[in-house]
């Protein structure tokens, strides 16, 4: 018999998602110290809470918000015994959720991962192509070719494509483009993630693995395009800019949805020049 109230994670979800999702139950375990953890499974991270059953709980509190918890409404919930389990239906993904950073490079280790590191001028760009590339949700927006180009050229650095670099015409398109540019295919996913993370730049992709691989990371410079579900403008319920951390750039791309891929070209040459820096003073919400 478990003694204590249990926060379980309640749907499907899988590596930087899933990581992302610890982190906000870590936060809610520092506000309650009895609390278990159940079905956060990351064995890769040395990391294993089981799923723990839920036919003895007699008091249940659905948690269905995608982005939001009330982290201080579930600690009320559960020191006052009001639900002694919380299933929990959504994402999380704010930074407000999150341990700071330091933190949470002590969370996430393996340090017998051995991948390629680049560094002085090298920039990796991580690519996010795979399912998304049917434009299944309009926020999860590829990056135009010609922002690359422009902020490679602006800061002088070597460019890496790493990733979901399979053939395809926008594969072809950033070759065509970046003729001597290195390109490293996929080499096992916590093979790529630590590629992100040990980068000394990075332009990041509109990826939560990207994302999380380069906040995990030391890297000295991060541009980060507003664009996609990365806007807050268009998808307030996320929150995924740093705007305190200095090794952030901060790029606002115009409004553009997902396209499939035989209009993504197209659809990038209509935003050409269109997108610009922009300080963390203008990304401030409330």
């Amino acid at each position: 018999m478990i003694e204590g109230p249990v926060f379980h994670k309640d749907i499907p979800t899988h590596y930087a998602n899933l990581m992302m999702q610890y982190m906000v139950a870590l936060k809610l375990k520092s506000l309650i110290p009895n609390l278990h953890l159940s079905n956060f499974m990351m064995p890769y991270w040395n990391i294993e809470h089981p799923a723990i059953d839920g036919e003895a709980s007699s008091a249940v509190c659905v948690l269905d918000d995608e982005q939001h918890v009330d982290l201080n409404r579930v600690r009320y919930l559960a020191d006052n015994k009001i639900f002694d389990r919380f299933n929990w239906r959504g994402y999380g993904q704010r930074v407000e959720y999150f341990p700071t950073a330091a933190e949470a490079k002590l969370i996430f280790q393996r340090p017998d991962i051995k991948c390629p590191v680049f560094d002085g001028d090298a920039v990796v760009c991580p690519v996010r192509g795979g399912e998304i590339l049917d434009a299944r949700h309009p926020g999860y927006t590829i990056v135009p070719i010609d922002f690359y180009a422009d902020v490679i050229e602006a800061m002088g650095w070597r460019p890496v494509f790493t990733g979901q670099t399979d053939d395809n015409i926008y594969m072809r398109a950033l070759r065509d483009r970046f003729p001597h540019a290195e390109i490293v295919p996929h080499r096992g996913l916590l093979e790529d993630f630590y590629i992100i993370r040990s980068a000394a730049n990075v332009i990041l992709s509109v990826s939560t693995f990207a994302w999380l691989a380069a906040w995990l990371s030391d890297a000295t410079r991060i541009v980060l395009p507003v664009y996609g579900m990365f806007n807050p403008d268009l998808y307030p319920a996320h929150d995924l800019l740093p705007l305190g951390d200095e090794r952030y750039r901060f790029y606002r791309l115009p409004q553009q949805p997902a396209v499939p891929l035989h209009e993504l070209l197209e659809a990038h040459a209509r935003m050409r020049g269109q997108w610009h820096p922009v300080g963390t003073q203008d990304l401030r919400r409330k």
